[in-house]
């Protein structure tokens, strides 16, 4: 199966979220979306999708 290539937005999102697993002041995987630049509104339903392999396979292999 061949994986979609990563938005910016998902490359800084897997970038903070790999940071953060290794971070002594860890942030919620909210924060991470609205600091990768999503929209605050909907920054817990981006970070839930992105973390999801059912819904962003790209996502979840990349940060593997």
């Amino acid at each position: 199966m061949k994986l979609k290539t990563l938005t910016d937005k998902e490359k800084l999102f897997a970038k903070l979220y790999v940071e953060n697993m290794f971070s002594n002041d860890t942030m919620t995987n909210t924060d991470i979306a609205i600091a990768a630049g999503y929209a605050k509104e909907s920054a817990h339903q981006r970070a839930y999708e992105l973390t999801t392999y059912k819904l962003k396979p790209h996502v979840v292999t990349y940060i593997e």
